[in-house]
């Protein structure tokens, strides 16, 4: 089997996409200075200012990326997405009859219940039927409409291919495409750049080349800088009007293993072109999205438990009543 570097899941009904986007947008705030602390990582202490910072010291293995014994060093927000870039170059493609299986979880105020748990296994090539277990009940993949698994597999289910190849594959194009491919109005450009990167990153999974590309363009976008680094996380984000979209990359390997969006009072990035959007939310009653929301709060979530090439779905989980 291979380990595949994990973006997120590809299908979301249009109602939880909307809300998603929205709270994508949402996230982009820059978050308030605050007093410096004391940081321990990794048995040695080091200053950092902790809620955004210029560089983090990150656990880096001494002999690269895999195994042994680790340095502390410190790296900026382009450092760290060129190491991510770098691991996602490195991830072996599938074949295109294999099926890649995700198990992932959200988390957020638009899901039932604020948690929704979901494993799935989409076709590489999109020439397979694909399947998703969410809370329970079990779906086929035909064209991302979900349809209840009867008895009988569905003969005309036809699916997009699971890797996004119509993307580019060199940073600078990756970056022009960011930002002129995102819809959303109102919203400053460097805004809009990085929402639709971390939408594309959760909502699909791209080839190495362009996944590489992505990280790379995110790490020349104005706003986006280390938050912070633990022994679970490495997380770069970019924060704007009282939310911070997170992005987090597991300290060994680089990959990336989710985002977030939370609450943050930084204002330090204020990038053009947000007065129209900023006056609309001033109609609302509100002068940012996070204000209704305790600093640190973490608004929304995902997460990939794991994921990996397999051959087929288990035959358990294509039987009715199973």
């Amino acid at each position: 089997m291979i380990d595949l570097q994990p973006p997120a899941r590809q299908d979301m009904p249009a109602d939880r996409q909307a809300a998603w986007r929205a709270a994508l947008l949402t996230e982009m705030t820059a978050s308030r200075r605050l007093p410096v602390r004391r940081l321990a990582f990794g048995g040695l202490a080091a200053t950092a200012l902790v809620g955004g910072v210029a560089a983090a010291l990150v656990a880096v293995p001494d002999g690269g990326q895999d195994a042994g014994p680790v340095q502390v060093v410190p790296m900026s927000a382009t450092q760290i997405l060129d190491r991510a870039a770098e691991a996602a170059g490195k991830v072996a493609e599938p074949r295109p009859d294999q099926y890649v299986h995700t198990e992932s979880e959200a988390r957020g105020d638009y899901l039932p219940g604020g948690l929704v748990r979901e494993q799935t296994w989409y076709s590489v090539n999109g020439s397979r039927i694909g399947l998703k277990i969410e809370a329970g009940e079990r779906f086929w993949r035909c064209e991302a409409v979900q349809r209840p698994v009867p008895s009988k597999t569905p003969a005309d289910c036809k699916n997009q291919p699971f890797y996004r190849r119509d993307l580019p594959n060199d940073a600078k194009t990756m970056r022009d495409w960011l930002y002129r491919s995102s819809a959303v109005k109102y919203v400053p450009a460097d805004v809009r750049a990085y929402g639709q990167a971390q939408e594309v990153l959760r909502s699909s999974r791209l080839t190495p080349a362009a996944q590489a590309a992505m990280f790379k363009a995110i790490g020349t976008l104005p706003g986006v800088k280390v938050v912070r680094s633990t022994r679970q996380h490495i997380v770069v984000g970019q924060t704007w009007l009282g939310l911070r979209a997170e992005l987090l990359f597991e300290p060994r390997t680089f990959r990336l293993i989710g985002g977030r969006s939370v609450a943050d009072n930084d204002r330090s990035f204020q990038p053009e072109g947000s007065k129209e959007f900023q006056e609309t939310l001033l109609r609302g009653g509100k002068k940012r999205y996070g204000a209704d929301r305790k600093e640190g709060t973490v608004a929304t979530s995902w997460t990939i438990i794991s994921q990996r090439v397999v051959d087929a779905i288990p035959p358990a989980y294509l039987k009715d009543g199973s």
